[in-house]
């Protein structure tokens, strides 16, 4: 009799534990974090983040509220074309692969063609997410990653009947060895709070300029890096302004003397009366060889949307290996074009003018010249290459069509349907084709 009782009592308690553990299962906040996917306890998983194999797919669940107060927060800002502020973050679930992200942050990106997009009701407008922006309010999710990465941004491929321009871009500048972003391209559907998922279209997954880029590209990320913007950018000794070098990943800090030094020596007057003393100060602060390296490869493909023709667009990193600034590249999707808003920086340089000093002054010294000339030559034969960029076209033709074909033309920027789509990749290979015909010439 008391080895039954023990046996009942026995099972009974087994039966509440079970019925507690599946309890907790149930009304678990965040079911499907794992360490691996959700932590930030392990490495970025770029294999798996940015997939150079296929088009992901990924899930944007907002509620009808939070959509709506989406819409009104940017069109707020974009009735005045302020790209000043950014617009606010709101909270939603995200969806990869069946896995959940739980309070994830997402907003607009604020920029010109951005608002333009919105006040035409184009609705495919560029995103930004941050996993743990809401981790004070929902502590179940503080230091929330996805798959390693905090921040990351969905670029909409504005202006670009290829719909990989950017990609393309920025994966060259990285193969010759110049420092630029990650991508991948992604298939973004927007559950607007009614359940069911709109698709928004095809876009281009973009590594933000954060710590773990720069971890990646330099192997350290405690040095100063700035945004350049607006007229300082440019090294111009008229509109210099050391505020328009802005803080990024070390945002308390408000000592800029780095950036200061290079504008000092720069515009130095030991330019033009010893100009050997010049060029040891000027690589003592600054990476010439890798600025040199980075023309070359903006001035073979012909990005005008950058330093030459563009205020800003770039950022400085104060790598502390060596103790010397570095570009690091900021935008390309206005790459592989032989006209724009501006023309396109020709491949001498030349014609720049002094307000681009970084460009004018280092053109005119042969030694410079003779360094630029020759990664020119090694970009032209070993990455730019006609049989090597064929394949790249070819390849992402395959990837971008299907999902470029199921674009709705409220969400979508190519331009004449997928006739246009086709005509493009004509054009990027005849714009190859010519650009490489071009570099043989200027080097000849």
């Amino acid at each position: 009799m008391i080895l039954q009782i023990k046996n009942t009592a026995l099972v009974g308690i087994l039966f509440l534990f079970i019925t507690a553990c599946q309890k907790e299962e149930l009304v678990s906040p965040t079911k499907d974090w794992r360490e691996n996917t959700h932590s930030n306890l392990v490495e970025r998983n770029y294999e798996k983040v940015f997939d150079q194999t296929r088009v992901n797919r990924i899930d944007i669940v907002l509620t009808e509220s939070e959509f709506s107060d989406m819409q009104a927060n940017f069109g707020a800002l974009a009735s005045s074309n302020d790209t000043q502020t950014n617009p606010e973050y709101f909270s939603c679930d995200f969806f990869f692969n069946g896995i959940q992200w739980y309070d994830v942050g997402v907003r607009y990106k604020g920029n010109i063609s951005s608002f333009e997009s919105f006040k035409t009701g184009n609705g495919k407008l560029p995103f930004k997410l941050d996993f743990d922006e809401f981790e004070d309010t929902n502590t179940d999710i503080e230091d929330q990653r996805f798959f390693g990465f905090g921040q990351l941004s969905l670029h909409p491929n504005f202006n670009d009947n290829s719909q990989l321009r950017e990609k393309l871009a920025l994966d060259l500048y990285r193969d010759f060895g110049v420092p630029a972003s990650m991508t991948s391209f992604y298939e973004v559907y927007v559950d607007k709070g009614n359940g069911t998922p709109v698709y928004f279209g095809l876009y281009t997954l973009v590594e933000d300029f954060t710590p773990d880029l720069l971890e990646r590209q330099f192997l350290t990320n405690s040095g100063n890096s700035y945004e350049a913007q607006n007229g300082g950018s440019k090294f111009y000794q008229d509109q210099f302004e050391l505020s328009d070098f802005i803080p990024k990943t070390n945002q308390t800090t408000t000592l800029n003397e780095d950036i200061q030094e290079l504008f000092d020596v720069v515009n130095s007057s030991l330019r033009t009366t010893d100009p050997e003393q010049w060029k040891q100060s000027l690589e003592s602060v600054f990476d010439v060889e890798g600025f040199l390296k980075y023309l070359a490869v903006n001035n073979s493909i012909q990005n005008w949307d950058t330093y030459g023709n563009k205020r800003g667009n770039y950022y400085l990193y104060h790598d502390p290996a060596d103790g010397l600034l570095k570009w690091v590249v900021r935008a390309a999707n206005e790459a592989f074009k032989s006209e724009g808003n501006e023309a396109p920086v020709s491949l001498s340089m030349l014609e720049v003018t002094t307000d681009w000093p970084l460009i004018n002054y280092l053109i005119r010294i042969p030694e410079y010249e003779s360094s630029y000339k020759g990664y020119l030559s090694s970009f032209s034969k070993t990455i730019f290459t006609a049989t090597k960029m064929d394949k790249l076209y070819n390849k992402y033709q395959q990837f971008v069509t299907p999902s470029s074909t199921n674009e709705s033309s409220n969400y979508s920027h190519i331009d004449g349907g997928i006739s246009a789509l086709e005509s493009e990749f004509v054009a990027l290979k005849a714009h190859t084709y010519q650009r490489l015909s071009e570099i043989e010439a200027y080097l000849d």
